[in-house]
């Protein structure tokens, strides 16, 4: 039994059964407890990934309490309105992120399996021409923006009489700069230190709470000020992580001498497939802000971001415990262990029965604590609550294989599914919030629709796989 899962699976049956604590039990059953204890302590911190799943998780729940913090004040600070077109904004200026031809994914592969070889010079060639690649695409990228931008009649697409066009430049241009920038966090990913990312966004939710404090402070609410301080706080942390990475390692700084046109190519081959995925999955996870705003204003927006940062908590930690896993699943490909990569899926699957009692129990809590939350009532509509649950319920589900097979470089199917759903959800979004009338609850049901369709097959053609290959694994030893 892996070390990180006996740890988990003890602190969740830490609940009395017939009077007795399983903790005593194990205590009791195992022997020397302290022994016990130093010596997974000892693995953990002697297994990269493991280490670095442990110590995300941890670094989750201070996350948690800084954006628990940080959305009632900036909700107060700007007001309904200003904060539903801050949410759709952001929702837009964040596409960017998918729009780096899937390099930033396709490189994270390769770097996980060089490193794993210790071929530096591959790896700072890895790195040069993902870095230099990606500064042309986000200069290209911030012209053509700029001039949409611009010539943009904002107040209709915004529904709004606010003027949101310099808020809208400051945002693009600063998602620009940290779009190359954060190939930092995957290179991190690729060397198993995960829990750094989870350092650098906890240390970005700080900044942003100490300025909105500021800005609450000296004065009304400005969404321009707003937009400059999550750019900057952005920019900042990438910079100083990644200039502490590249202390340590040289040969992680890009170098122009070192790009190359053939390791472009070989990125590129699995890039442009994640590329299609991604653009996919922003039409299928990060539009719904959009479409509420152009059915119902942009003042609708916020209850449903409020109750989506609220129920994404549970998504939150669950990704921070798994996303070491796709350079775990890169390198026992690498090493021909496709039955460790069963096990692993197997474990996460176990878990998911706690995930939906877990989510199940915020629904039920959500509304009267929200209250407390948010210091105010907002007006939800019917049924998004419930929904908000099955949606992350079926995003972390789905994530299992999605990070299984990207690892093992199986998307094929992902990619066309993932197509499919990105087709179907935005006219599936229209008809069930607009022509049926169920406004945000039928936006998030078309996306959940939507999800059920790519997970499905997915979890039936990733064990399918899974069996084969440890099948002839087992032929090819006897």
């Amino acid at each position: 039994m892996p070390v990180l899962r006996l740890i988990l699976w003890k602190l969740l049956l830490f609940i009395s059964i017939e009077g007795k604590s399983p903790v005593l039990l194990y205590i009791m059953e195992e022997g020397n407890f302290l022994n016990r204890l130093k010596m997974i302590f000892y693995n953990i911190n002697n297994n990269a990934t493991e280490r670095s799943m442990l110590l995300s998780l941890l670094c989750k729940p201070l996350s948690m309490v800084v954006s628990f913090i940080y959305t009632p004040i900036l909700l107060h600070y700007l007001g309904e309105e200003a904060y539903g077109i801050w949410a759709t904004i952001l929702s837009i200026v964040n596409w960017i992120n998918y729009f780096d031809v899937g390099i930033a994914n396709g490189v994270r592969n390769l770097l996980t399996v060089h490193i794993e070889r210790q071929e530096k010079e591959e790896v700072s060639k890895d790195v040069s021409t993902a870095y230099i690649a990606l500064f042309f695409i986000s200069a290209i990228t911030f012209l053509i923006g700029s001039l949409i931008i611009l010539n943009m009649d904002l107040h209709s697409f915004f529904k709004t009489e606010m003027d949101v066009k310099a808020t809208f430049e400051v945002s693009f241009f600063f998602i620009c700069i940290n779009f190359i920038l954060s190939l930092s966090r995957i290179i991190l990913y690729a060397t198993h230190q995960a829990e750094k990312v989870s350092y650098m966004t906890l240390l970005t939710q700080l900044i942003n709470l100490c300025g909105i404090l500021l800005f609450a402070f000296c004065g009304s609410g400005n969404i321009l000020y707003v937009a400059i301080l999550v750019g900057m706080s952005g920019m900042t942390v990438n910079l100083f992580y990644y200039g502490r990475l590249c202390g340590k390692n040289n040969f992680l700084f890009p170098h122009f001498r070192m790009f190359s046109r053939e390791r472009l190519r070989s990125i590129c081959n699995v890039g442009v497939k994640f590329f299609l995925i991604q653009i996919s999955v922003m039409i299928l996870y990060s539009t719904d802000s959009v479409i509420i705003t152009r059915l119902f204003g942009p003042a609708n927006v916020t209850p449903y971001q409020t109750a989506f940062s609220a129920f994404g908590i549970v998504n939150g930690l669950y990704a921070a415990a798994v996303t070491p896993l796709w350079a775990k699943y890169a390198a026992e490909k690498e090493r021909n262990n496709y039955s460790g990569i069963k096990k692993i899926v197997r474990t996460q699957e176990k878990f998911m029965l706690i995930v939906g009692i877990i989510l199940l129990i915020e629904g039920v809590c959500y509304k009267p604590a929200s209250v407390i939350w948010l210091q105010k009532e907002l007006n939800y509509d019917p049924g998004l609550i419930i929904m908000m649950a099955v949606y992350n319920f079926c995003y972390i589900w789905s994530n299992i294989y999605a990070i299984a097979c990207n690892g093992m470089e199986r998307i094929h199917l992902q990619l066309y599914l993932a197509i499919i759903g990105a087709v179907i959800n935005i006219p599936l979004s229209f008809y069930l919030g607009g022509r049926l009338h169920m406004r945000s609850t039928g936006v998030m049901l078309a996306t959940v629709i939507c999800m059920l369709m790519i997970a499905i097959p997915m979890a039936v053609d990733t064990h399918r796989y899974l069996n084969k290959m440890c099948r002839l694994k087992e032929e090819g030893l006897k």
